[in-house]
This record gives structure tokens, C-alpha cells and sequence, in this order.
């Protein structure tokens, strides 16, 4: 089974403490992948920081770009039609989702992944399958 990440758990992977429950869940998946539209999110989100927190930032994120390297998952035509799938979907059901976690949703319904979120409620909508380490 392949596993998509969703940003908020990669950011976590940032942290001094990482939660236990996340680090014992990642040492036991073997085939994770990421989107590069969360690589996008932590790029955006080291920009913002505070200019003291950018160089360890900026060399936490250089990191976690070459541990998904070949695991990272573009914004390809097929996942660009799927997303549009999945926005007319939701606007038939009268519901929305932002724009990153629509393209994330679209990402793992289009490759057959597992999203892996904390952020379950965020991603109910676009009707994956989903799993929460922390939980």
C-alpha cells in the first residue's frame, strides 16, 4: 500500500520532538511518497518564517526533499484532470475544499494512494482513503 503525506504531518518531521506515535508509524511504512505541492506548502512556510528560523528551515526542508527525492509526486496532466474531476464533484455536493488539499486529494485518487493526515476533516469531502498515525 502506498502512502501519501499530507504537509501537516511532514512538517511535524521538523520539530525537535517528533510525536512518538509518528516516528514509530514512519519507520514501519515502507512505501511513502509526498506531493509536491506539500514541498510547495514547507517552501512557502520557510519563506515566512521568522529570519532567524529560515536557515535551519531552509536545510530541514533541502533534506526532506532529497529523503523523497524519487518518492515525490508531480502535478502531472492525469492528476490535473482528476483534480478538476474532484472539484466538479464537490461542487455537485454544494462543498469545497482549498485549493492544496484539493490538489493533494487529486494526487493520491489518481495514483490509488493512502492519505496519511491528521487533518482527516480537511480531506472528508473528496471521499479517500485516509489513515491517521497520530491517532
Amino acid at each position: 500500500m502506498s502512502v501519501l503525506l499530507d504537509t501537516d504531518l511532514l512538517s511535524l518531521l521538523e520539530r525537535k520532538r517528533i510525536p512518538v506515535k509518528l516516528q514509530i508509524w514512519m519507520n514501519q511504512e515502507a512505501d511513502l511518497v509526498v506531493s509536491v505541492v506539500s514541498l510547495a506548502e514547507l517552501e512557502f512556510g520557510v519563506q515566512r518564517a521568522p529570519l532567524a528560523h529560515r536557515p535551519a528551515l531552509a536545510d530541514w526542508l533541502a533534506e526532506t526533499r532529497r529523503r523523497f527525492g524519487s518518492s515525490t509526486e508531480e502535478l502531472t496532466e492525469s492528476v490535473l484532470v482528476r483534480w478538476k474531476q474532484l472539484l466538479a464533484d464537490l461542487k455537485k455536493q454544494r462543498r469545497t475544499m482549498t485549493c492544496e488539499d484539493s490538489l493533494i486529494a487529486a494526487t493520491a485518487l489518481c495514483h490509488g494512494h493512502t492519505l496519511a493526515t491528521g487533518n482527516r476533516r480537511h480531506f472528508e469531502p473528496a471521499g479517500i482513503e485516509m489513515i491517521d498515525p497520530l491517532r
